[in-house]
């Protein structure tokens, strides 16, 4: 924590704190599937890094909690997984705590008002990690591409072939998180939450009801797909990690 806090951004984002974030971004890409799994990239973990990243782990949790029940069946096995929760995560936490906001407050239930800002941020993780799903279906149809020249090394004997292909599929992953990140985080800075200070108060409403709403059709889902006896595990111990995480960082 001590490391991450040493790097955190300034409250006023200059190019070198864009840059890092978008370094995390791609580092945590690897992690989805393509090296080690070790699931720091499902979301709760990838926004509360964030957020410690930018100075704010508070913030990381307010938003990637929700997305993380939202996505309780959403795992990373294999290409069977969906849409590019980290990227659009890492951008969306690095842009709220650079916004100044504080959504600790509303963790901490001493105010609603950030509830529905938290909603509007989560949209965006929703929209953005959909729109990034069609940027990952084109990253593995090019990594089979070139796997696919690795049926010459049975002819050839050439190992290193092999290995030139997996960097080759490394690197393309971690660029695609990185210069995804980016933009995303530029879009944000610049369009997207100053949108959010334009909306009525009927719109804010039901921003504030976003993050209340979205996380029962994320277990509902969790539940189709395994069936209720199959899933009691994954809900008692996902309810029972939240609640530990709230009470000891608040």
């Amino acid at each position: 924590m001590a490391f991450l806090m040493a790097w955190a951004p300034a409250a006023d984002p200059t190019w070198t704190s864009i840059l890092l974030l978008g370094l995390l971004a791609g580092l945590l890409s690897l992690d989805d599937t393509a090296l080690a799994q070790t699931w720091f990239s499902q979301p709760l973990p990838v926004a509360v890094l964030t957020g410690a990243f930018c100075g704010d782990p508070l913030a990381g949790l307010a938003i990637g909690l929700p997305v993380q029940l939202i996505l309780a069946g959403n795992l990373p096995v294999g290409q069977s997984f969906t849409g590019d929760h980290v990227t659009s995560l890492v951008a969306v936490v690095g842009a709220a705590v650079l916004s100044g906001r504080d959504l600790g407050l509303a963790l901490g239930a001493r105010t609603l008002g950030e509830i529905p800002f938290i909603g509007w941020m989560v949209l965006a993780v929703g929209l953005f990690s959909s729109a990034g799903h069609f940027l990952i279906q084109w990253e593995r149809k090019a990594h089979s591409a070139w796997m696919l020249e690795g049926h010459r090394t049975l002819r050839d004997g050439r190992l290193t072939r092999i290995e030139s292909i997996h960097a080759r599929c490394l690197f393309t992953t971690f660029l695609r998180g990185f210069v995804t990140a980016i933009i995303v985080l530029l879009i944000l800075r610049r369009l997207w939450i100053p949108a959010f200070d334009l909306f009525p108060v009927f719109v804010l409403g039901a921003l504030g009801m976003l993050p209340l709403l979205l996380p029962g059709l994320g277990i509902g889902n969790l539940i189709d797909r395994y069936g209720l006896r199959s899933s009691w595990p994954w809900l008692v111990s996902g309810t029972a990690v939240s609640f530990l995480v709230t009470r000891f960082v608040l």
